[in-house]
């Protein structure tokens, strides 16, 4: 059993710790944190340390549950050295409940994914492609007539919403949109074999900043842009002013029902198209239920639908879309999502990026 210190005994040691198996698994030390007014107390019935307790206690591991790990890593590179490898981050626990759940896997593509994940860590993507990124430069730029920042993307202008109010926020949200496409992403929503083509007629459910229409626009006779944040339309507007004659931007959300702001994609669209894109952050099923009489009299359609923001969103989706006459198949690899949307709990379960039908 690894004896472990947790540092942190905050709102998030406490978040991970209630959703983490650790009970009978791991040996728990105590717990350590800077502030000295913690220090003697006690945190989940054990008894929380000023970090000075490392001079007298090795542990077989640090597991730093704060949002400031960078920080306190630097803290025990200085004071502590003889630790540094020791010390683990905020997914240690989800981490090794995947390698467990996964180890007698014989599947060679959760194989590759565990290889990675004892090397490196667990993230959302866990493969190697992600690297190259990590110094990837990004040229971000103010607009001042409408005080948005925006980036080239492919030489086009991309904007981005007014919460995205720094340079650095810009460039992180940006460099996450470039892993999320890259060619050996499970959650690349385009490829050779499965495209948009000339004079297509497009569904962008969830546009988001708008990276997918964007790259598809020159090609397309019309985009929906359906986006439901508010946040998100100015920057659309932006991003595809020069493009009003292919564009209908539509501040709806997607789902079975047509109410208010809910409205069904059947009574949003009278048109057949030939390519549907949703990510709509776990609602992907509902939206689906709510196009039965679209895709259905489309007649060459294709569908690429986020399928990792639950744990049972594959199967769903491609329930509903084998349903309407759609053959299916997933993207190649493997997510980690471990944002707590349609569950109340932290994913441990390895889920395929884009479910992908088509007619």
């Amino acid at each position: 059993m690894l004896r472990i210190f947790i540092w942190g005994t905050g709102m998030i040691a406490d978040l991970i710790l209630n959703q983490a198996n650790v009970q009978g698994v791991y040996e728990i030390l105590g717990y350590i944190d800077n502030n000295s007014e913690k220090c003697g107390k006690t945190f989940r019935g054990e008894k929380i340390f000023s970090p000075a307790v490392l001079n007298d206690i090795i542990p077989d591991k640090i597991i730093i549950l704060t949002d400031y790990f960078d920080e306190i890593r630097r803290q025990i590179d200085v004071q502590f050295p003889i630790m540094t490898n020791l010390v683990e981050d905020k997914t240690f626990f989800f981490r090794q409940s995947i390698l467990c759940r996964y180890k007698s896997d014989k599947n060679p593509e959760i194989q590759k994914v565990l290889e990675h994940i004892e090397e490196d860590g667990l993230q959302v993507f866990n493969y190697n492609f992600v690297d190259k990124y990590k110094h990837r430069k990004i040229d971000v730029k103010y607009d001042l007539r409408c005080k948005m920042f925006y980036v080239y993307h492919k030489n086009k202008k991309l904007y981005f919403a007014r919460f995205l109010d720094t340079e650095t926020k810009v460039k992180q949200y940006y460099l996450s949109l470039l892993i999320e496409q890259d060619e050996e992403s499970p959650h690349r929503y385009l490829m050779p074999e499965f495209d948009v083509k000339d004079g297509d007629v497009v569904v962008d459910v969830g546009v988001g900043e708008g990276n997918f229409s964007l790259d598809i626009i020159n090609k397309v006779s019309k985009i929906y842009l359906i986006e439901a944040d508010e946040a998100w339309i100015e920057a659309i507007k932006e991003t595809f002013k020069e493009y009003q004659e292919k564009i209908v931007i539509i501040s709806r959300f997607a789902t079975s029902i047509d109410e208010g702001k809910y409205a069904t994609l059947d009574q949003l669209i009278e048109e057949p198209v030939d390519f549907i894109k949703m990510d709509i952050e776990g609602n992907e099923w509902d939206a689906l239920l709510g196009a039965k009489n679209l895709i259905c009299r489309s007649e060459r359609i294709k569908c690429a639908i986020c399928s990792y923001h639950s744990d049972f969103d594959e199967i769903l989706i491609k329930n509903v879309l084998e349903s309407y006459g759609l053959n299916c198949s997933t993207t190649q690899g493997y997510m980690w999502h471990p944002d707590m949307l349609r569950r109340s709990y932290i994913s441990l379960k390895l889920c395929r990026g884009i479910v992908q039908g088509i007619k």
